[in-house]
C-alpha cells in the first residue's frame, strides 16, 4: 500500500508510491504504483492455473509459473494485492475434486514454502506487520476517506459524477488543515457507489456479484473456478487501490467473462436462481445501508438540490456563481473551511447561470467569467451583485444601480480603466488577479 497522498505521475491524485521499503524495492511493472501491478499478478496468478485443468501434466507447469508469479506478487509488497492474490488460492484450491494425490500436495507445499521464505528474505513480512505493530499511515488514511463515503452519498444520492469522488471528498469531506488531493476514494468499488450514486451504484455491485456467480464452476465446467478465483481476488484487490483509471488491469478479467458467458450459453447453463436473487439483494441493500448511515451521520451541512451546493445552517446570506479560472482549484474547500467557523451562515454555490433562480433576495458574488449580455440578466436577478473581475465596460449595465465591480488593486484586467472612474467600483488593497482567502475578503464586503 502507500505512505502518504500526493499527485501521482500527473495522471490523477491517489495515494503517493514510495517505491522502495526499507532500501528494498518494491515489484513495479510500469504503473508506477506496486498495488497495480499486484492486481495484475492477481490475474495471472490464477490464469496460469488453467493447463492444469486441460492437459495431463499441465499441473507442473501451472505450478512452477504459480510460484514464480507468487513471489513477485510479495515483492509488491502490495498488502491488498497479497491478500488478494490468498484469497484467490484459496477458493482455487477449494474448488480442487478430492482426494488430491500426494505428489500434487507435496509439490504444493514446497511451492508454499518458497513463497514463505522469499517473504522474509526480502523483509516484507515487517511491510505485512505494519499496522498492527505499529500506526501505518497508508492505513489511517484510506480509513479516514472512506468513514467520508456514507455522507458523500446522503449528500448526493444521484453520485457525484464519473471519477468525482475524489475530489468531491477533497473538497467538501476532508478534515480541515489536510490538503491531499485525491482521485479517487483509494477504493474502487466505494468510488463507484459514490460516484454512480444509490442506483447507480447497486447496478455496478449487481455486475460484479452477477460477473462472480457467472464463473461458479460445474461438474462440467471445473476450470470455471480459476475465473472465479481471479475475479474473487482481483475485487479484493481494487478495494485497497483505484483501477478505474487503468484499462490495461481490466482486459483479463473481462475476457474471463467472455469465457464463461460462451461456454454457459454452449452448455445452456443458467446461473441458477437463487445466486441471481442474491446478487439483486446484497447490491440493492449495500449502496442503500452506505446512504442510510451517511443520512445519520452528516457531520457538514451540505446538500445539493437542483445543481445547487446549499453549504451551512439556516436562510443563504449568499448566492455565488464560481469557477476555478478565478478563485482558483481549491476554493471550494475554502468555502467550507470559512462556514465551518460560522455555524449561523449559509450559501448557495453554483457553477453555471442557469442553475440559478429567477429571482434572488440575497446578495450574488459573480465570481465566473460572464458576457454583457449574462451580466444584464445577473444583475437584474440579485438585491445586490458583485462582479469578480468583469469582462465588460460599466456602460454595458449602466441601468442597474444595485451592482459593484471588484478588482484587485494591482489586477492587470484591460477593464479596470474603464471602471476606475464609476462609484460601484470596489478595489481590493494589495491584491491583484488572485484572492487569497476570498470568502473573508469578498463574503464580507458590505452589501450595497
Amino acid at each position: 500500500m502507500a505512505e502518504m497522498p500526493c499527485f501521482n505521475n500527473g495522471d490523477f491524485a491517489e495515494v503517493s508510491m514510495n517505491i522502495t521499503f526499507n532500501g528494498i524495492w518494491r515489484m513495479d511493472w510500469g504503473f508506477g504504483n506496486p498495488n497495480l501491478t499486484a492486481a495484475l499478478l492477481i490475474s495471472l496468478l490464477c490464469l496460469v492455473w488453467l493447463p492444469a485443468y486441460f492437459f495431463r501434466r499441465g499441473y507442473w507447469f501451472s505450478l512452477m509459473a504459480a510460484t514464480v508469479i507468487g513471489v513477485c506478487l510479495i515483492h509488491t509488497m502490495s498488502r491488498g494485492g497479497i491478500l488478494g492474490g490468498v484469497v484467490a488460492m484459496t477458493a482455487l484450491i477449494g474448488f480442487v475434486p478430492r482426494p488430491w494425490p500426494i505428489k500434487r500436495v507435496l509439490g504444493a507445499g514446497c511451492a508454499i514454502w518458497v513463497v514463505i521464505l522469499a517473504t522474509f528474505f526480502l523483509n516484507i513480512h515487517q511491510r505485512l506487520g505494519q499496522g498492527i505493530t505499529s500506526e501505518d499511515k497508508s492505513i489511517t488514511h484510506r480509513l479516514e476517506i472512506w468513514k467520508a463515503a456514507p455522507q458523500m452519498l446522503a449528500v448526493q444520492p444521484f453520485g457525484w459524477g464519473w471519477n468525482g469522488a475524489g475530489r468531491a471528498y477533497a473538497e467538501w469531506f476532508q478534515p480541515a488543515g489536510r490538503n491531499e488531493q485525491y482521485g479517487s476514494l483509494v477504493n474502487t468499488h466505494l468510488s463507484k457507489v459514490v460516484e454512480l450514486g444509490v442506483i447507480g451504484g447497486a447496478v455496478y455491485l449487481f455486475v460484479w456479484l452477477l460477473s462472480l456467480f457467472l464463473s461458479w464452476p460445474s461438474p462440467r465446467s471445473r476450470w470455471r473456478a480459476v475465473f472465479f478465483a481471479l475475479l474473487l481476488g482481483f475485487g479484493i484487490a481494487a478495494t485497497f487501490t483505484n483501477m478505474a483509471r487503468h484499462w490495461q488491469l481490466w482486459v483479463i478479467p473481462a475476457l474471463a467473462i467472455a469465457a464463461v458467458i460462451v461456454n454457459r450459453l454452449r452448455f445452456r447453463d443458467a446461473v441458477p436462481v437463487g445466486m441471481v436473487a442474491l446478487a439483486i439483494i446484497l447490491s440493492t441493500l449495500t449502496p442503500c445501508a452506505i446512504y442510510l448511515a451517511g443520512r445519520n451521520h452528516i457531520s457538514l451541512q451540505i446538500r445539493n438540490e437542483n445543481q445547487v451546493v446549499i453549504l451551512g445552517n439556516g436562510n443563504p446570506s449568499f448566492w455565488i456563481l464560481a469557477d476555478d479560472k478565478l478563485l482558483g482549484e481549491n476554493y471550494r474547500r475554502k468555502l467550507r473551511e470559512y462556514i465551518a467557523e460560522r455555524p449561523d451562515f449559509s450559501v448557495c454555490l453554483v457553477d453555471r447561470v442557469e442553475h440559478l433562480p429567477p429571482s434572488l433576495n440575497t446578495p450574488l458574488l459573480v465570481a465566473s467569467s460572464v458576457d454583457a449580455v449574462q451580466a444584464r440578466d445577473l444583475a437584474s436577478r440579485g438585491s445586490y451583485t458583485l462582479f469578480l473581475n468583469p469582462g465588460f465596460s460599466p456602460s454595458d449595465i449602466a441601468e442597474y444601480t444595485s451592482v459593484a465591480a471588484i478588482f484587485g488593486e494591482l489586477s492587470k484586467s484591460r477593464h479596470l480603466t474603464e471602471w476606475q472612474g464609476s462609484s460601484n467600483t470596489i478595489k481590493l488593497p494589495g491584491i491583484g488577479d488572485f484572492i487569497p482567502n476570498w470568502p473573508q475578503t469578498l463574503l464580507e464586503l458590505p452589501k450595497g
